[in-house]
């Protein structure tokens, strides 16, 4: 067949199968979303009335983050989802991740990126960073920097203005754009939604490559604390926007090819 008539054959193709996630995988999703974040929240409380400390408060929270960041693998394992095919268990992994990335992005990366080069000034080290507990604990609304900082707790590139950092978080925004038009896709059945996945699993891979081997390769200057510090800012908070977009840029050819397979069968 010529290449003329694939683009032809592929341009006719008409709607995909409905594809929507299963109600109790969103239901317990959304459950430990509130439990984890609520946690965040809970431990920037006890900062805030001085039970806990500044590296102590977020530190526990980038550790919640980092596990639930594994919750589409809930997909494979609750017993309500015995019995459906493994295309639709690969759709409801993946709008967990997408979800989740996603969160990720509009929670902490996007206002960081907006306001990290106007909050931050003349911090070299973690002291520096402690030094404003005062500033942070004299008003709520001057919490807005424990949220901001908190990464800095492990990686001090969160506020001495490093540019590859910063330049490699510019993609926040683009990530939430294709979670967005993916689940504008899927509302429309159309065939090319898992091209968003396919498409977008390199980027995050290639960007926490650089994100951490940078930091390698510069001798760890920017690591605030110890080796579990470094390990949590440079592995265990960064292993699943480098393996996972690979489990999920796998599903998602799967899901793509399938609902190709679908389309031609209907036309």
């Amino acid at each position: 067949m010529s290449i003329s008539a694939t683009a032809a054959k592929m341009h006719m193709l008409g709607p995909a199968s409905e594809r929507v996630a299963s109600r109790s995988l969103l239901r317990l999703f959304w459950t430990c979303t509130a439990l984890v974040w609520g946690g965040v929240g809970v431990c920037a409380a006890l900062f805030y009335v001085g039970v806990l400390d500044f590296t102590t408060s977020t530190k526990v929270g980038l550790y919640a983050i980092s596990i639930w960041l594994n919750a589409w693998m809930l997909a494979f394992l609750l017993p309500q989802n015995k019995g459906r095919s493994k295309m639709d268990l690969y759709h409801d992994a993946l709008v967990v991740w997408m979800l989740s990335y996603a969160l990720t992005n509009a929670l902490w990366e996007i206002p960081w990126v907006v306001f990290s080069p106007f909050v931050f000034e003349n911090l070299h080290t973690l002291d520096d960073v402690v030094a404003h507990t005062d500033f942070m604990r004299e008003s709520v609304l001057h919490m807005y920097w424990w949220v901001l900082a908190s990464f800095s707790s492990v990686d001090l590139r969160t506020v001495n203005h490093n540019s590859t950092f910063y330049t490699l978080e510019l993609y926040s925004f683009v990530n939430v754009l294709s979670v967005i038009y993916f689940f504008y896709l899927n509302k429309k059945r159309s065939p090319y939604r898992y091209l968003i996945p396919v498409l977008g699993s390199g980027e995050p891979v290639a960007s926490t490559f650089i994100f951490s081997f940078s930091e390698v390769f510069a001798g760890f200057e920017n690591m605030s604390g110890g080796l579990a510090d470094t390990l949590l800012a440079l592995v265990w908070t960064q292993y699943q926007y480098f393996l996972f977009p690979l489990i999920f840029g796998y599903f998602g050819v799967k899901l793509l090819l399938d609902d190709w397979r679908q389309c031609h069968a209907n036309t």
